[in-house]
């Protein structure tokens, strides 16, 4: 598994798309987790219990986790546990990139 965090419009698929082509993506992960959150699902529950469904993937994600803290409650919830569901899947993967102006930084 690989997992591609940035900045929104940083360059993450077509880094993924030229480093890992043959990889299927997981493209806006971050939405994922939102819609997990919308549907009463906790997120960590669910990567504890789906970790090996992204094994052979490439996991694309926005960084959400800079900036303004969101005033609205169910947004300031997925901003919280998107970090932690970021670290769990960052153990398990074989390299971690962010990606910014197009560059990646190998941080795993």
């Amino acid at each position: 598994m690989k997992l591609i965090i940035g900045g929104a419009y940083q360059g993450k698929g077509l880094y993924a798309a030229e480093h890992y082509g043959g990889m299927e993506p997981v493209h806006d992960f971050h939405l994922l987790v939102l819609e997990w959150l919308k549907n009463g699902v906790d997120p960590m529950a669910y990567m504890d219990e789906h970790l090996a469904e992204y094994n052979d993937k490439v996991v694309i994600c926005d960084d959400i986790f800079c900036g303004v803290v969101p005033a609205d409650p169910l947004e300031r919830r997925w901003r919280e546990s998107l970090g932690p569901v970021l670290a769990r899947l960052s153990k398990d993967c074989d390299e971690v990139v962010r990606v910014f102006c197009g560059l990646g930084t190998r941080l795993k």
